[in-house]
């Protein structure tokens, strides 16, 4: 598949579309509830955080906003798409930029270090941004609910545990075990400048040809 500016490969699509679909899986899983929080912790943040620990910022962005966006669209929170595909979305693709762009890759033993500090400033994009929400938006646009300054503070404790859960899960299964190294190893690991980040002037000879990589 290819545009004007970029080829998507194969890989690149599945991968894409199987971290979307595990969001929205996540994303229905039954929160949990803490007594004296506001809200219920999700489990969908560590599969956005693995997506950005893997993927380009435009597959990232789309993992974490689109698959957040489809949960409320499905599950009946229409209304909380658009804020879940702008909030999420700008994580995922926040974590990927440092990641993979602002990283020096000099330092590759040094990776999880750059990733967890990349995830916590995602988590900062996720707290900070429903917080916003609460308290500048959601008060115009629910008028008869308790929205507002108060009410958005007392969520940030809950916004606070459900990311540190993501942050370790995707740690954890990234870096503590041995699942990218084999990903790699595999030449499973998407090569985004190599699949997204290629210019036009690159082979065009059929769409079957655009969408094939090479390992």
């Amino acid at each position: 598949m290819k545009n004007k500016k970029a080829f998507f490969t194969t890989k690149w699509i599945t991968y894409t579309a199987m971290l979307t679909a595990l969001v929205i899986a996540t994303c229905a899983i039954p929160p949990v509830y803490i007594p004296g929080l506001t809200g219920g912790v999700y489990w969908c943040d560590c599969i956005i955080i693995i997506a950005a620990f893997l993927l380009d910022p435009v597959a990232s962005l789309v993992v974490g906003g689109v698959g957040t966006l489809f949960y409320d669209m499905v599950f009946g929170n229409a209304v909380m798409a658009p804020v879940s595909l702008l909030i999420h979305g700008l994580q995922a693709a926040v974590i990927s930029v440092l990641l993979h762009f602002a990283f020096p890759k000099k330092f590759k033993k040094l990776e999880p270090v750059w990733a967890g500090i990349s995830a916590v400033v995602g988590a900062l994009v996720v707290i900070g941004g429903y917080f916003l929400y609460y308290w500048t938006i959601a008060p115009l646009m629910f008028p008869d609910k308790s929205y507002g300054l108060t009410y958005a503070a007392v969520r940030i404790p809950r916004n606070i545990i459900q990311e540190i859960i993501g942050i370790a899960i995707a740690m954890v299964i990234c870096y503590a075990t041995t699942f990218k190294q084999q990903l790699a190893k595999s030449h499973l690991l998407p090569d985004f400048k190599g699949e997204v980040l290629q210019k036009q002037n690159a082979p065009t000879t059929n769409t079957q040809g655009a969408i094939e990589e090479e390992n």
